[in-house]
């Protein structure tokens, strides 16, 4: 999969071509940390498509993944991408193109995804270093934590109850 850059703004479009899909099927685009849909396209029938994009103006800046999703096959293609905040908005000066901080640049056309013909089970996550945080490891414990004060709470109420009934 390809991009036209890697790095863009809030509210601009981002051009991609991906290369092994399946025919006349229907490629879903999404833009991950949170998966928003930004379109579906159709495959050429040489297995490639082409496409335009516009990224949201809900999108977070950070780094994000760019991915196309055939869901018949279940095959997908990946780009990371560094979303930079729409001009006029908090974060700073620049272009669309320039402040590509990872080594070795990124301008051009990018090769960092490659198609894939697997995909991840469902529901699972994989944390690679760079892209926006989402979610926390720290969910179970605090649901944990809240759960005990529940329950805490309710024997306090039985107790107080039974010891007025006495």
């Amino acid at each position: 999969m390809t991009v036209d850059r890697t790095t863009v703004r809030v509210g601009e479009t981002l051009t991609h071509h991906g290369t092994g899909f399946v025919a006349r099927h229907l490629v879903t685009v999404l833009l991950e940390s949170r998966p928003i849909v930004l379109g579906h396209i159709m495959v050429h029938d040489d297995g490639t498509e082409d496409g335009t994009v516009t990224i949201p103006r809900r999108v977070h800046p950070g780094w994000h993944t760019l991915r196309l999703v055939e869901r018949r096959d279940r095959r997908s293609a990946s780009v990371r991408i560094r979303v930079l905040p729409a001009l006029g908005r908090p974060g700073g000066p620049g272009r669309p193109g320039d402040g590509d901080d990872r080594p070795g640049g990124g301008h051009g056309h990018s090769h960092y995804g490659s198609f894939t013909g697997r995909h991840s089970a469902p529901g699972r996550s994989e944390h690679r270093p760079g892209l926006a945080a989402t979610g926390s490891e720290k969910a179970l414990a605090v649901g944990g934590a809240a759960a005990a004060l529940i329950a805490a709470g309710g024997g306090t109420m039985l107790a107080v109850r039974r010891r007025r009934s006495s």
